[in-house]
């Protein structure tokens, strides 16, 4: 099952060429190892995408893509890993990270009133800055770990799945036509 999803991400080589965050990258897509299938290469690389969206910027998809080629991993599946942040899941991302944080610090853990302003990011980030990037550093390690042990579990199990099954199916033929 993890195989067929990535995939299906993997066959879509030329238009993840064109996107816009891909340009500046384009010459290097050409090489196969970003898009390569093994388990080893797509594991890490959504261990890779589950840290990257931890990070409290905007620029997920660029950071994993730019990471993903460093580390010649596979791309769709780092991006995919980003895919864990998103409008609905940030907030409570954020402030458990932040709770983790002043957790681990022994912090008292301060009401936060966020705001999209250049004022919130003078006043109101200042005392929470530590804790916050503390927990999300935590938090993606923790998250990048877990992500790496599921997945790969997950791509074990189905591969022992499917030998079994071939297994099977080939003693079935047998003793069918041994019965014959």
């Amino acid at each position: 099952m993890p195989r067929r999803l990535f995939k299906s991400l993997s066959r879509q080589r030329q238009r993840w060429k064109e996107r816009w965050f891909m340009q500046p990258f384009r010459v290097l897509l050409e090489h196969p190892v970003y898009w390569t299938l093994n388990r080893r290469n797509v594991t890490r690389a959504f261990a890779l995408g589950l840290f990257i969206a931890f990070v409290p910027l905007p620029i997920h998809f660029l950071l994993a893509a730019a990471l993903a080629l460093v580390l010649r991993l596979n791309i769709p599946a780092a991006v995919a890993g980003t895919l864990l942040t998103n409008p609905f899941t940030m907030v409570p991302l954020f402030l458990t990270s932040y709770w983790v944080g002043t957790q681990l610090l022994g912090v008292p853990p301060r009401p936060v009133a966020f705001e999209m302003s250049w004022e919130w990011l003078r006043t109101g980030f200042i005392p929470i800055w530590k804790p916050f990037l503390l927990g999300c550093t935590v938090m993606g390690l923790i998250c990048a770990c877990a992500g790496y042990i599921l997945l790969g579990g997950l791509w074990h199990i189905t591969l022992v799945m499917k030998y079994h099954e071939r297994k099977n199916s080939g003693q079935a033929k047998e003793s069918e036509n041994e019965a014959k």
